[in-house]
């Protein structure tokens, strides 16, 4: 039975698609035109904006946007069609992410292909309608309405290149067998539509009657007067529920002409109402509880984690383990602040008659395991009063502790033994996750190859002279670092030294430092404020290749500062490094709680070989724990239960003593 229901497509109206400028391919210039006119309202007679993912990456405004217009994603680096070729994840979870952000209704992605064992075309290719790429197409569509939980929308591509190969399929036969079987909606481009017809010898409109029009969510027009024609039936005959003109919006007599076409276009859709327009969900809050003298919170020796399926609670003190179904999440969280008992039946669905005996049996049963336990009477730290103290401020760091501090009888395997664990696993088919983290869709730029460097390695100072003189710089020149010392300072401290191939199917990485495993958990993404040959943004450090993935063209310098707790002088270091982990690496090896501690200690040996490379550069450099982890969690688009933000490297030429007194310290 299929998931398609169109009733899941809410009407959007008439909207404009956002084109990058063309100077983005040359280099950034400047302010966008498009986006200060959506700014400053000039387009308030269109109901929504459309653009793709990759754009926020040199446009970050594009987000901002969001918040004044509905906004529609679109992407087209998904490459749906690439026999054999895993999808770009990394950019999977972009589009997810910017998913939730914007509240696009659905997704669009093109019946294609673009990337190549080795490349990417740059354009859309769907040489063969074979069943083998339609069955790719499929599985994609499916995977990508998995991991992103809104509706997806197919788009026809223009098919300049067919090879005719035996077995291929009729093209409308194609298009609606992927669209079906992916259980997706369909997107007409009228201009692509025109272009295959005219290239493949088609007739256009026996080749648009065989498309899935019965499945037509959105139409793209470029030329909307010149095929009205095509356009007016396809309106009023079809369940269009978007309109997106590919419009210049720089162009002379350009609003003029655009309103024109939008209020001719929303004439032939009188009938449909727009109603996502400005919606946006609201969660329901439960009534305040009415005060009682015993109230009950979580204990301070409890924790919890959610698996897909259950709620795990962990009571330390006890060693005590507990699992519930996920629905209890609510009344588990409603207690984190004292309350009383009474209140958590006042929230949603607690006093359903189908639900009212187990909700009880829940939270009896927390109470009776000392999960729950009266506020009045929360127990003292263990460790007397001293110790007290210490632990009353780091509750946090206290849960942690317990939950990965080790006993005289706790079980450890042996180096054979876990070999063997590890080897059944791939047995399984859980394979090592891998070593490397790649952004394979995002723009790419290679580093120098600190192998041959500009300067002999003897005119460098030695190890002891190093250590002697690194130093905490919080004060910085505001002038930029080279190339070749950032090619450096990557390539020594996060770069691969060697890679050796190891029997669990992935590879063992080595570097300069240490980690526990051998599964160097570690990912950097430098944040470039003031390196020349490199536009100021974020980026990630591709251990791989030994280069730069584009994340956002972002300035640092309006945020950076907040990011590191309102430290002011971060801002004028040429070049920040964010370290996080990949704690799936590790995961896989070790499962127990206290590999996080090793991935810690790893993060650690990685800073400090930084400091001493750095020292040995000439630059000064800096490494801080004080940080607003969400805001680096925004930014760099990672989810903190998969990545954890850990701590900041800074570098620059720094400032004499006499120009910032008191900023240097050991």
């Amino acid at each position: 039975m299929s998931d398609f229901d169109l009733s899941d497509f809410p009407f959007a109206g008439v909207g404009l698609e956002y084109h990058a400028p063309a100077s983005w391919l040359a280099g950034y210039q400047g302010a966008d035109p498009t986006i200060e006119r959506i700014v400053d309202g000039r387009f308030e007679f269109l109901d929504y904006l459309e653009f793709q993912p990759s754009h926020t990456i040199f446009e970050p405004r594009l987000l901002n946007l969001s918040a004044l217009v509905p906004t529609l994603l679109h992407s087209s680096s998904l490459s749906l069609g690439s026999v054999g070729i895993a999808m770009d994840s990394e950019f999977l979870h972009l589009t997810r992410r910017l998913l939730q952000q914007t509240q696009s209704p659905w997704l669009a992605e093109h019946i294609s292909w673009t990337r190549f064992l080795g490349g990417d075309t740059q354009h859309f290719v769907l040489p063969a309608l074979t069943p083998a790429v339609a069955e790719t197409i499929v599985a994609n569509a499916r995977e990508i309405r998995r991991a992103t939980d809104v509706p997806l929308i197919l788009e026809n591509v223009p098919r300049t290149v067919a090879l005719k190969l035996s077995g291929d399929l009729a093209e409308g036969e194609f298009i609606s067998k992927v669209v079906e079987r992916g259980e997706c909606g369909f997107l007409l481009d009228l201009d692509s539509a025109i272009i295959t017809a005219q290239m493949q010898g088609y007739d256009l409109t026996q080749y648009l009657r065989s498309l899935p029009l019965h499945r037509l969510v959105e139409i793209h027009s470029a030329h909307p007067a010149r095929d009205w024609e095509i356009l007016c039936p396809l309106l009023t005959s079809f369940p269009v529920k978007a309109v997106t003109l590919e419009w210049d919006p720089t162009a002379a007599a350009s609003d003029i002409s655009l309103r024109q076409m939008v209020r001719a276009i929303k004439a032939h859709c009188a009938d449909k109402p727009l109603y996502w327009h400005g919606c946006a969900i609201e969660s329901s809050s439960a009534t305040t509880p009415a005060r009682v003298d015993q109230h009950i919170q979580l204990s301070r020796a409890a924790s919890f984690s959610i698996s897909e399926q259950a709620i795990i609670i962990r009571e330390h003190k006890q060693d005590l383990t507990l699992s519930f179904p996920l629905r209890f999440l609510v009344p588990l969280l409603h207690f984190a602040q004292p309350r009383t008992m009474t209140s958590a039946f006042l929230l949603p669905g607690m006093l359903n008659e189908s639900a009212l005996a187990e909700n009880l049996e829940f939270l009896h049963s927390l109470l009776r395991a000392g999960v729950l336990l009266p506020s009045t009477a929360m127990p003292e730290r263990e460790q007397g009063a001293q110790h007290g103290k210490i632990w009353r401020h780091w509750a946090a760091a206290w849960d942690f502790y317990c939950a990965t501090r080790t006993h005289v009888d706790t079980p450890y395997v042996s180096v054979g033994d876990l070999d063997g664990q590890l080897t059944k696993k791939v047995i399984q088919s859980q394979r090592q996750p891998s070593a490397f983290k790649d952004y394979w869709v995002h723009p790419f730029y290679p580093l120098t190859n600190p192998l041959t460097p500009t300067q002999r390695a003897d005119h460098h100072p030695g190890l002891l002279e190093v250590l002697q003189h690194r130093m905490t710089c919080r004060c910085f020149q505001n002038a930029p670092i080279s190339a070749e010392q950032l090619s450096a300072l990557l390539y020594y401290t996060w770069g691969a030294s060697s890679i050796e191939k190891n029997a669990m199917g992935d590879y063992f990485v080595k570097k300069t430092a240490p980690a526990g495993g051998s599964l160097h958990c570690a990912e950097v993404y430098p944040i470039i404020i003031n390196v020349p040959g490199f536009e100021p943004g974020i980026y990630h450090y591709s251990v791989r290749r030994h280069g730069l993935e584009l994340i956002s063209r972002e300035n640092a310098r309006t945020w950076i500062s907040q990011a590191c707790g309102d430290q002011a002088w971060i801002e004028h270091a040429a070049v920040v490094f964010v370290s996080t982990a990949r704690l799936e690496r590790m995961a896989w090896k070790y499962e127990f709680s206290r590999a996080w501690r090793i991935v810690q200690m790893d993060v650690g040996h990685l800073s400090q070989t930084f400091s001493l490379l750095a020292t040995m550069l000439g630059l000064g450099c800096c490494t801080t724990g004080a940080l607003r982890d969400e805001l680096f969690e925004q930014k760099l688009g990672l989810d903190y239960r998969d990545e954890p933000i850990f701590l900041v490297n800074g570098a620059g030429l720094a400032a004499t003593d006499g120009e910032c007194w008191g900023a240097i310290s050991r």
